[in-house]
């Protein structure tokens, strides 16, 4: 097991079929014992009962990662109750879905709130308990970082920012033996990126659109986040890391 009694955080892993709770189900599997964060009470209890059927750890805040007395709460439940506190992934994150010009500044300050202070709240209030026997930071972030999307400007912006805000902080938190690494996941299966598709839909746009031939799982983004997670990993900090079936680099070569 590569995470055997490590603790880690993982934000936005209360959902049934999302890639929080799958990154949960792999890390458990590798010997993690969790802390979850949903933002919906019935959706994080559930996820930590998945993981208990699992034979593993786990205990669960209900909240906003945008909220800083949540972060606090996730940080503090982790210390009471397992004493260390090892990795983060974070895993918050929401789209505005629309053309820039119908995008009000309410609806682009919330988006940015999750997506990048979900983020910064909960690495600033991590930090005190990880330097003491250092640690990894996953923050997820989206190919969209790279490769624009129509109809996202805010979130595109919000994924592009967060790749150089895990590549400054690898580099400040490297004295405190804490790696610091992005993940940007290409298009994933799960609920709400296949919702309104048919199957026929989504097997040509995996045929037409993904070289591997498949989209990605849940499963997939959580055996990398185990891997950034665990020694094997040792030498990568400040890095950005793409599980995408090769989608980004077929779209450069047209």
């Amino acid at each position: 097991m590569k995470l055997k009694e490590r603790v880690a955080i993982i934000t936005a892993a209360g959902k049934k079929g999302a890639m929080g709770r799958g990154i949960a189900r792999v890390l458990v599997n590798e010997g993690a014992h969790v802390v979850l964060n949903s933002s919906t009470p019935a959706n994080v209890e559930q996820a930590c009962e998945e993981v208990r059927q699992q034979g593993g750890r786990a205990v669960g805040v209900a909240g906003s990662a945008a909220e800083r007395q949540v972060c606090q709460q996730l940080v503090e439940t982790a210390m009471a109750e397992y004493g260390r506190l090892d990795i983060l992934v974070c895993n918050a994150g929401i789209n505005a879905f629309s053309d820039f010009e119908k995008t009000t500044e309410a609806r682009a300050r919330e988006v940015v709130d999750v997506n990048f202070f979900g983020t910064f709240n909960l690495c600033q209030e991590a930090l005190p308990s990880m330097k003491e026997r250092g640690g990894s930071i996953v923050v997820i972030t989206s190919v969209h970082a790279e490769s624009a999307y129509k109809g996202s400007s805010i979130y595109n912006f919000t994924k592009a920012g967060l790749n150089q805000f895990a590549a400054t902080l690898g580099l400040e938190l490297a004295p405190y033996g804490i790696r610091v690494n992005a993940l940007e996941p290409g298009w994933v299966e799960t609920p709400g990126s296949t919702g309104g598709m048919t199957a026929e839909e989504i097997a040509h746009a995996e045929k037409n659109t993904i070289p591997w031939g498949r989209m990605g799982t849940p499963a997939d983004i959580g055996r990398a986040v185990a891997f950034l997670s665990s020694d094997d990993a040792d030498y990568i900090t400040a890095s950005m890391m793409r599980v995408d079936g090769g989608l980004i680099a077929a779209e450069s070569h047209g």
